[in-house]
């Protein structure tokens, strides 16, 4: 399994152990998150059918940017993906659920905005405001860059004493990290057939090495792929739901 790959050996017995734990108590809503990179995504599907067997409610999977994908990955990825989506299937003809959270659709589309900053902000250990948490790790070391300025709230104490201020000043520069105002080295986002179905963190891909508000091309080949297969996934889905 991937956990294993990834980290300490042993870890993935114990993980196993707390799982089947939680699900001892059925007022706890338990949701286990799995992240794969380019190394382990030949386990995905494979890790994936392993947690929906110990009868896990809610299932999602994660895929890192962090490194790049390179075409041998993405190809992984497109094949584990469509495998994943023959099993969830047939788990549903089975028992009449799908636990996987990344089959679902979500009830509203439209155009992807980072939330940081709007309904949510966070503080660092030090003091510091940030938009959401991973502003401030993405900005350590970068306390003199002009972005630096633009994203950093202050210090707890200087926020709240010049909040009207602050506030909307720095909000506005985070109001402008929504997919129609990102882009890759191909060319702007408002400008793909698939902005309404996609959703990027921008933060999240400048941990990439790409400057906020790019998004790697390897990143936006991933959402290609997970739309492609999602729409696939939906018109198998109602396929069986009509003979049903």
């Amino acid at each position: 399994m991937a956990q294993e790959v990834n980290r300490n050996k042993g870890s993935f017995e114990k993980i196993v152990s707390a799982i089947k734990e939680s699900l001892k108590y059925p007022e706890i809503n338990l949701e286990v998150n799995s992240v794969f990179t380019p190394e382990t995504i030949n386990l995905l599907s494979e890790s994936i059918q392993f947690i929906m067997g110990l009868d896990v409610p809610h299932i999602h999977f994660s895929l890192s940017s962090i490194k790049p994908w390179d075409q041998a990955s993405l190809l992984k990825l497109e094949k584990e993906i469509i495998k994943l989506r023959k099993i969830v299937l047939a788990h549903y003809e089975r028992n009449g659920n799908n636990p996987v959270v990344n089959f679902i659709e979500e009830k509203r589309k439209g155009i992807f905005y980072c939330s940081a900053g709007k309904d949510r902000l966070a503080i660092t250990p030090e003091g510091e405001i940030w938009g959401c948490y991973l502003f401030a790790d993405y900005f350590r070391g970068k306390e003199n860059t002009p972005q630096y300025q633009k994203f950093y709230f202050g210090t707890l104490a200087n926020f709240i004493k010049n909040y009207n201020n602050i506030y909307p000043l720095i909000s506005s520069n985070y109001a402008h990290l929504s997919m129609d105002n990102l882009s890759t080295s191909n060319g702007k986002c408002f400008l793909c057939s698939e902005l309404e179905n996609c959703a990027v963190c921008p933060i999240n891909a400048s941990f990439s090495g790409v400057p906020l508000g790019k998004i790697p091309n390897y990143v936006c080949q991933i959402r290609k792929i997970m739309i492609r297969e999602k729409g696939n996934f939906k018109k198998e889905f109602q396929a069986i739901i009509g003979n049903g």
